[in-house]
């Protein structure tokens, strides 16, 4: 009888024990509304309310950033029981559906992707300023990476046109398994030109702070236009000069250094001998230039440069005979 009684006691001890452990077996797991992955691994606690202990428990292998993937029930049926876990699957779902949480890649990095993908193609071909401006046909899709990293759009592949300036781009993502789109549109080149910020009058000497670098149209850039500062600063405009618009070469010239009509003093030197008369510019020159003189008292024309704002030198191989010319 003692031993009888002993061994109910222990029944009842071992009982009291498991029954937890029995109770917790039986627990049906809860299944979540919705299953958001930030990993690369889909776990049972991604899954389901209670997992417990066993929420770190792999069960497949996430999708890639930003998309959707469906694990078949049977599997987290199996991988849930594995783990401890019941669920039963009342439902009888055949599929669960997965979301990967993800940084998205936004259609402007997209379009920077494609323009910087056809600048490198065009490298040898294109001047070394140009860079390309893409537009879309279509908006494109969104593109994800994992949170945690840099979002960053990969060219996978390009086909362009440089005549037409169509393309095809393949565009994707770093992530594994990530999501390529295949984004046609067109390319225009784009140069930086030097224009006036405000209005310039004829005979104005352009300084540094007259002039900005401005983006256009390479297709709209005239023959002749100044495409750099350096071509600009410290000369004159021979016209007017709108703000905002490219500037022609051809419009500018060195400063005046002696205006036409104005007297200047004409010297010739050689050894031994210093020539000077009194003339009259015929045009317009800049320091340094050559330009068409009247001796205003022989009444001769001759050329001379241009060394001072009132003074010119006559260069000539004939000084007897240029002589002639400053009596």
């Amino acid at each position: 009888m003692t031993s009888f009684k002993s061994l109910i006691a222990a029944l009842v001890i071992a009982a009291a024990t498991l029954a937890p452990a029995l109770a917790a077996a039986a627990e049906e797991a809860v299944l979540r509304t919705r299953a958001v992955v930030t990993g690369d691994t889909v776990t049972l606690g991604d899954l389901f309310l209670n997992a417990g202990d066993t929420a770190d428990r792999p069960v497949s292998r996430a999708p890639a950033p930003g998309e959707r993937a469906a694990i078949a029930a049977g599997h987290v049926v199996n991988a849930a029981r594995a783990a401890g876990l019941l669920w039963p699957n009342h439902e009888r779902y055949t599929h669960l559906i997965v979301q990967r949480d993800g940084l998205e890649v936004p259609a402007d990095m997209q379009r920077d992707a494609v323009a910087d993908a056809i600048m490198r193609s065009q490298a040898t071909a294109a001047p070394a300023d140009v860079r390309y401006a893409v537009s879309f046909d279509k908006t494109p899709r969104a593109l994800h990476v994992a949170r945690g990293t840099t979002p960053e759009a990969v060219v996978a592949g390009l086909e362009y046109d440089a005549r037409t300036g169509l393309f095809t781009a393949r565009v994707t993502t770093p992530a594994r398994k990530a999501r390529t789109l295949t984004l046609t549109g067109r390319a225009r080149q784009i140069r930086e030109v030097p224009m006036p910020v405000t209005a310039i009058g004829r005979g104005e000497t352009i300084t540094e702070g007259m002039v900005s670098m401005v983006e256009m149209d390479a297709a709209r850039i005239a023959p002749g236009t100044a495409l750099t500062v350096d071509e600009i600063i410290g000369m004159s405009s021979r016209t007017a000069l709108r703000a905002g618009q490219p500037v022609r070469v051809a419009d500018l010239r060195l400063p005046v250094a002696v205006s036409k009509d104005s007297r200047v003093s004409i010297t010739f030197e050689m050894p031994g001998m210093i020539l000077t008369a009194t003339g009259r510019a015929l045009e317009d020159g800049p320091m340094g230039g050559l330009i068409r003189v009247l001796n205003t008292r022989s009444r001769r024309t001759i050329h001379a440069r241009i060394v001072a704002p009132d003074r010119v030198v006559v260069e000539s191989d004939l000084p007897m005979q240029l002589a002639h010319t400053l009596n």
